[in-house]
């Protein structure tokens, strides 16, 4: 597909001249001269709302940032991904998140991706019920208490995110605990009160290969063998990888192994069957409505008008502050404690993402994330104010 990068579009230079009037005004007076730019600078779509009020922005150049989506066939691309197109340039693959957060009859992707999707996820939310139901056990037939996530990266951070952010829904669960950090101290601590008995280890790494979470995964393999003996570790590991070889080798139970594929990047990977563990936490109902959510969005960001479209005006915001006005760092600061781990996923996406940025050629236009809960305010919201 033949891409127009912004910065060769007459609507580039347009909002480059526009960034230097604006560039130095600060919001209170954007308030001052516009008591209505709250409501004319929020959005609402999905149960959500997207205030970018206190943006240095106004209507000539929200206007123009607009036309730089179509000038760079922003809406082509979208149709791209949801066909499957190959849009990830730098890899040549298609960029498939979407297809994961489909319904039944939806065809995401085409008739046989989606019945990749379908079949995988039914596969593991049965899984997923059957631990969370004590129906699926360990080696000495006890219902598993502790489901412990091995991985890193999107293998751990997406998961470990929701989790937390959906502990309301995990009564009856199993406990679910995430381990990433090559530090052993890490996992220690997660296994110094566990009993192996009822320990479930589930290793999410794509190529099986990945050296933080091949030295956990060890770790743990080695404290279950020295703990139940080598016959009991097929019953205490299940696994989400393409690499049929290592699992064996490792001695992954048959039935606990989950397909992963390469049009899925591992940020985004939490809506596959990386997301076993969130399933195992909140269970398939509620699982089923957290991709339905992610659906409804998904369509809204297919659909709807760029002035009204939630996810594209956040990336236009994001390309009007780092590219025009030179802000080159964003913070994010949950106001729900539940949600403190979203930063580290915003982190992980922000190193990656390309969509919403509209430049393809050479020049950077990378942003550095950062943030905290609130119980860092003393820190840093004074300074921001």
């Amino acid at each position: 597909m033949q891409i127009s990068p912004g910065p060769r579009t007459p609507t580039w230079a347009e909002l480059s001249s526009l960034a230097s009037r604006l560039g130095t005004t600060p919001t209170r007076e954007l308030f001052a001269r516009d008591p209505g730019r709250f409501e004319r600078f929020t959005r609402a779509a999905v149960s959500l709302q997207m205030d970018f009020s206190r943006q240095r922005i106004d209507e000539i150049v929200l206007g123009k940032l607009t036309e730089l989506a179509d000038a760079v066939k922003l809406r082509e691309r979208i149709d791209a991904m949801f066909r499957g197109e190959k849009i990830n340039l730098t890899e040549d693959r298609a960029v498939l998140h979407v297809a994961l957060r489909q319904p039944a009859g939806a065809q995401v992707g085409g008739a046989a991706i989606a019945k990749q999707v379908m079949d995988e996820r039914e596969r593991m939310l049965l899984f997923a019920e059957a631990v969370r139901a004590g129906r699926i056990v360990g080696s000495s037939r006890k219902p598993f208490k502790l489901v412990v996530n091995i991985g890193i990266g999107g293998s751990d951070l997406g998961p470990a995110m929701a989790v937390q952010a959906l502990q309301r829904f995990t009564d009856g669960a199993p406990r679910c605990e995430f381990v990433s950090n090559i530090d052993g101290n890490h996992l220690y601590d997660v296994l110094a009160a566990a009993d192996p008995e009822t320990t479930l280890f589930i290793v999410a790494s794509k190529t099986f290969v990945t050296l933080e979470t091949l030295t956990n995964a060890r770790t743990a393999r080695a404290w279950l063998k020295g703990k139940l003996g080598e016959d009991a570790v097929p019953a205490h590991f299940a696994a989400v990888s393409v690499n049929h070889e290592a699992m064996n080798e490792f001695k992954v139970h048959p039935d606990y192994r989950f397909q992963m594929w390469d049009w899925v990047g591992g940020r985004y990977s939490l809506w596959s069957s990386i997301g076993v563990s969130l399933a195992v936490a909140i269970g398939r109902e509620n699982f089923n409505r957290f991709l339905a959510g992610g659906h409804e969005m998904d369509e809204h960001f297919r659909t709807a008008p760029w002035q009204a479209n939630l996810p594209v005006l956040t990336g236009l915001v994001g390309v009007w502050n780092i590219s025009f006005l030179q802000l080159p760092t964003h913070a994010v600061l949950p106001y729900d404690e539940r949600l403190k781990r979203h930063q580290y996923e915003e982190e992980k996406r922000a190193l990656q993402i390309e969509m919403l940025k509209l430049r393809q050629d050479r020049e950077s236009a990378s942003e550095v994330v950062w943030g905290k809960a609130l119980e860092l305010a003393a820190k840093f919201f004074g300074f921001l104010h």
